[in-house]
C-alpha cells in the first residue's frame, strides 16, 4: 500500500500534464522550455548535488555500475534478438527495439517515484548510476547499431554537451578534490534539485498528449513488456550474481529499471522509421506502468530486499 500511495500522486500529475494539455488548457509548446529547465538546471543540480555532496565511499559504487550495465545490456541484447529474430527487423530498427527495452526514463519518472520512497539524497544517487549507463553506454550502442549518431565525432561531441554528463563529470572532479559544498551552495543546489519531480512529471504528461500512436500489436508488446518486466528482472539478476550492494541500492536501482523508457524514445527513433511504434510503446508503457510499478514493491521485498 505504501508503494501505491507514493506512486499513485505522481502519475497523477502526469494525467494533469496530459489533461492540460490535450484539452487546449495549456498549449503544448509552453511545457516545452519547462522540459528543458529540468534538463539543463534542475536535473544536472540533482546529480551534483547527491554526487558531490555525498560522503566519502558514497559516491559512484563500482559493483553497482557493473550491475546496471550488465542488467541494462542483457535487456538491450534481448531486445535486439527479439526483434531480429521475432519480428524480422533490420539491426538499425532492432537497435531501437532494444533501446526501448533498456533504457529507463530516469530523469523525469524514476527519480520522483524513488524520492518518495527514499528521499532526495538517496534517490539522487541512484539517478547518477543510471545516467553513467544510460548516456555512455546503452545511448550510445544503441545510435551507433542503427547508425543514426552522425559518425564517432558526433556522438562524442553529443556526450561532452549533456548537462547531465558535465554535472556527474563535475561532481566525482569536486569530490576527488576533497572538496566540501558550502552550506548556502548546497541549499541552493537543493531548491533547484526539489523543483526537477513536479516539473519533469508534467512535461511527461504534455509529451504523451502530443503524440500520435499507432503501430503493430506485437512489437509495441515486445518493447512495453520487455521494458516493464524483463528490464527491472535481469537488473535483480546482474545484482544477485555481481554482489556487494546494499538492500535498500538494489531495490532502488530495480525499481529505476522499471520505468517506461525515455520521453525522446519516439525523436530517436524517427531516422530508424520506428517513430509512430515508439510512440504507441511509450504511451503504452506509461499507461501500464501505473500497474506494475507499484507491484515490483511488494514483489522485491518477498526477494528480501525490503
Amino acid at each position: 500500500m505504501d508503494a501505491v500511495n507514493a506512486i499513485v500522486p505522481l502519475f497523477a500529475v502526469i494525467l494533469i500534464g496530459f489533461l492540460a494539455v490535450r484539452s487546449g488548457y495549456v498549449p503544448a509548446e509552453s511545457l516545452r522550455p519547462v522540459g528543458e529547465v529540468v534538463l539543463r538546471i534542475a536535473l544536472p543540480a540533482l546529480i551534483f548535488l547527491s554526487v558531490a555532496g555525498a560522503a566519502p565511499g558514497d559516491g559512484l559504487q563500482p559493483l553497482a555500475l557493473l550491475a546496471i550495465g550488465l542488467g541494462s545490456l542483457a535487456a538491450f541484447a534481448c531486445g535486439v534478438a527479439a526483434a531480429v529474430w521475432g519480428l524480422r527487423m533490420p539491426l538499425r530498427q532492432a537497435a531501437m527495439v532494444g533501446l526501448g527495452i533498456s533504457a529507463s526514463n530516469s530523469g523525469f519518472i524514476g527519480y520522483p517515484v524513488v524520492q518518495q520512497l527514499y528521499g532526495t539524497a538517496e534517490a539522487g544517487r541512484l539517478l547518477a548510476h543510471m545516467m553513467v549507463i544510460e548516456n555512455l553506454v546503452i545511448i550510445p550502442l544503441a545510435l551507433i547499431l542503427s547508425s543514426n549518431a552522425g559518425g564517432a565525432v558526433g556522438l562524442l561531441r553529443d556526450l561532452a554537451r549533456n548537462p547531465l554528463i558535465l554535472a556527474l563529470a563535475a561532481a566525482i572532479a569536486f569530490q576527488m578534490a576533497g572538496l566540501s559544498l558550502p552550506s548556502h551552495a548546497a541549499r541552493t543546489l537543493d531548491l533547484l534539485a526539489r523543483m526537477s519531480a513536479p516539473a519533469a512529471l508534467l512535461v511527461v504528461g504534455a509529451t504523451l498528449a502530443t503524440l500520435r500512436p499507432q503501430g503493430q500489436a506485437g512489437a509495441t508488446a515486445v518493447i512495453v513488456l520487455g521494458k516493464l518486466l524483463l528490464h527491472p528482472a535481469l537488473t535483480f539478476a546482474a545484482f544477485a550474481v555481481v554482489g556487494g550492494s546494499p538492500a535498500p541500492f538494489v531495490l532502488g536501482a530495480v525499481l529505476f529499471a522499471a520505468m517506461p523508457m525515455m520521453s525522446v524514445y519516439p525523436i530517436l527513433c524517427q531516422r530508424a522509421g520506428l517513430g509512430p511504434l515508439a510512440a504507441s510503446a511509450l504511451l503504452a508503457a506509461t499507461i501500464l506502468g501505473t500497474v506494475t510499478i507499484p507491484l515490483w514493491l511488494p514483489v522485491l521485498r518477498q526477494l528480501g530486499l525490503g
